[in-house]
């Protein structure tokens, strides 16, 4: 009796290919890019391959992260990590390398970040753990269960998804700093003191045509949506990429990266009614279009690069006139 049951364990481990029978059930796997410090989460296509890009997130390795393919296990809300410090919504991928927020400096103190180990995110700085803001640390948390594949590869190939670079804190302001921004945490003071912006007419000159938006003005620079950012591009000639929607749990201000031929851009933006507006000289930035501003008219001018003006050509007979003296008749 025990033979055939250990025959007919045998025979199963070998039909399902010695893999967990939860795999396919599984509704992501992530990658984490050791060279460039990003995630892509991927979701299944139609034949339940893990091929769709669903989401990708700035992060920081390190040294000591390992390359290769591992499971999630533990999950704790807050864990202690080294160097006594204690971090978010940890993801266990393999022994003591977790997916986690950026340390705080006390446990359960959501006000005691290290904001210039914030600041850092994106570059190898890690102790080996894969940090990440407190919004895409609970994003795995809460949607990547035990047993989804993590694989930690080192890439330098273009991504799928350019990730959204995360809000840079101001070191000065004793009232945000400790904070991360994404931490939707009603307490958060960025949820609190963040102010509401709201729209204004803005004026502009488009290669001679004039035109009124409605906008965004913060410290000096204009802020314009989507879709009129992308009409008034497209009027002088030129293309442009705007994401129409931001991820989860970013700031009421910060930057996204745009890649446009081969180049990444970094393009402020703020929400406005739960829309992202772009500033508008940092899409310039991206073109050839030079901005300008009208004191006067209080508006802003929008021009393509001007053409030299070439010299018309002088036709047959008036070289001809030339050379025999009479190109007196020309004038």
């Amino acid at each position: 009796m025990q033979k055939k049951f250990l025959c007919l364990c045998m025979a199963f481990f070998l039909f399902f290919g010695g893999k967990p029978i939860y795999a396919k059930s599984l509704p992501y796997l992530v990658d984490v890019n050791l060279t460039q410090n990003v995630v892509t989460v991927y979701r299944m296509d139609e034949t339940g391959a893990y091929t769709v890009p669903e989401r990708a997130f700035v992060c920081s390795v390190g040294a000591g992260t390992p390359s290769g393919s591992y499971q999630i296990s533990d999950k704790y809300e807050w864990r202690a990590l080294f160097g006594d410090v204690y971090g978010q919504y940890a993801t266990r991928i393999t022994g003591h390398i977790l997916f986690h927020s950026v340390p705080y400096e006390r446990l359960y103190d959501k006000s005691s970040l290290e904001y210039w180990e914030y600041n850092r995110l994106g570059e190898s700085v890690s102790m080996g753990c894969i940090r990440l803001t407190v919004a895409d640390a609970k994003w795995i948390y809460d949607n990547c269960p035990a047993g989804t594949t993590v694989r930690m590869v080192e890439s330098d190939a273009p991504l799928p998804i350019q990730p959204t670079a995360p809000q840079k804190i101001d070191e000065s302001n004793t009232v945000l700093r400790g904070w991360d921004p994404t931490d939707p945490d009603p307490n958060n003071p960025w949820q609190t003191t963040q102010q509401q912006q709201t729209g204004e007419k803005i004026n502009l000159r488009i290669d001679g045509a004039y035109t009124t938006v409605l906008g965004v003005k913060i410290d000096g620079n204009y802020y314009l949506s989507v879709d009129d950012a992308i009409a008034i591009f497209e009027q002088l000639g030129q293309k442009i990429a705007l994401p129409t929607m931001l991820q989860e749990g970013l700031g009421n201000t910060g930057e996204v990266q745009i890649k446009q031929e081969n180049q990444v851009y970094h393009v402020a933006y703020t929400m406005l009614e739960g829309k992202p507006y772009y500033c508008l000289r940092d899409i310039a930035e991206q073109t050839d279009v030079t901005l300008s501003w009208d004191a006067q008219q209080s508006m802003i001018i929008l021009e393509t690069p001007n053409e030299k003006a070439q010299t018309p050509q002088p036709k047959w007979w008036e070289n001809l006139l030339q050379a025999i003296g009479l190109d007196f008749i020309l004038s």
